[in-house]
């Protein structure tokens, strides 16, 4: 296989690029952190609540990484951008977490006001799976990828 071949993303590799791109597009909208409030109900937070920042260059990360494998003049860079994108889409739902947790940040202030209370339980929600997931998918296309490369090299 020659190095040309090699560059050009092949179709499963791209499926499940773009599937793990969208559940973690998906799992930054819903909630990353739950907690209750007065009254019974539960309320939540989601990354780009929390950090939205960050999560701007989450998605700038995961762009790129779907860029280098449509883009031709690109895609030398899809290993190397596909790590990158894992990471910075990883780092805000982890640090978001933390912030919660933390008892002296704008979040948990934030967080206690939403509630009307003066302490609460803050508890993981459901945006860690499709993230998680996503996380795992994109890395399964780079496994592909470079599966692909392997044979060229011989």
């Amino acid at each position: 296989m020659s190095e040309a071949n090699r560059d050009k993303p092949e179709g499963l590799e791209s499926a499940l690029l773009l599937a793990g791109v969208a559940l973690m597009v998906v799992a930054y909208f819903l909630p990353a952190v739950t907690f209750p409030a007065r009254g019974g109900a539960v309320l939540g937070l989601s990354i780009f609540d929390k950090l939205p920042l960050m999560s701007v260059l989450a998605f700038a990360g995961l762009a790129a990484a779907v860029a280098t494998r449509f883009v031709p003049s690109l895609q030398r860079y899809a290993e190397q951008a596909t790590i990158f994108a894992i990471l910075l889409a990883l780092a805000p739902a982890l640090w978001g977490f933390m912030v919660a947790l933390d008892a002296w940040s704008g979040v948990r202030q934030t967080m206690l006001q939403m509630a009307n209370a003066r302490s609460v339980k803050v508890d993981p929600g459901l945006a860690y799976i499709p993230l998680l997931a996503g996380a795992a998918l994109i890395g399964f296309s780079l496994r592909r990828r470079l599966q692909r490369a392997v044979p060229a090299a011989a």
